[in-house]
């Protein structure tokens, strides 16, 4: 009988070390489980963060990579402020493929600022006495092979003969 009291007695000691063991394991899971799930829940913001802002990169990154293509055809019409150099010249051929008198001015110029480009004001005047090798050359000064604006146009017949006179006021647009 004594051997079953002994027995029972470190039964009895190893379960209730076994019972407190898990008590104090659950009271410390339990004050911790709060802090993880905290963490858990941190760490999704964090990631979903990312993910957006991996999304919002990869987007930037597409319109970049197709606004890419404009820029060349960008740095073709609207040339550098010395590329202007020949702009009289250009535009003389334009006028003489058309088979028109030719005369030109420069009338200025507004520099480039820095979020926008500058300009090169102009005045030229061609006179025909046909009015359609006028047009002509104004639908051609419209497609010339730089970013042109043409401010005004005014026609101007002489007396006595039938040569009409076409002026025209520009800008001629620089980066």
């Amino acid at each position: 009988m004594e051997q079953f009291r002994k027995r029972l007695t470190n039964e009895l000691i190893i379960s209730f070390i076994i019972i407190i063991a898990l008590i104090a394991g659950i009271l410390f899971f339990k004050g911790n489980i709060s802090s993880y799930a905290m963490n858990i829940m941190n760490a999704r913001t964090e990631l979903s963060k990312i993910s957006s802002g991996l999304l919002e990169l990869s987007r930037l990154q597409a319109q970049y990579n197709e606004a890419a293509g404009y820029f060349d055809v960008l740095s073709n019409i609207v040339p550098s402020y010395y590329n202007l150099i020949n702009l009289n010249k250009d535009l003389q051929s334009i006028a003489s493929s058309n088979n028109l008198s030719y005369s030109f001015s420069f009338a200025g110029e507004n520099p480039k600022t820095a979020d926008g480009f500058g300009s090169i004001n102009f005045n030229l005047a061609v006179s025909s006495a046909n009015l359609n090798d006028l047009l002509s050359f104004l639908n051609s000064l419209q497609k010339f092979k730089y970013l042109t604006a043409v401010d005004g146009v005014s026609f101007n017949s002489s007396q006595g003969t039938n040569i009409i006179t076409m002026s025209v006021k520009g800008r001629v647009f620089y980066k």
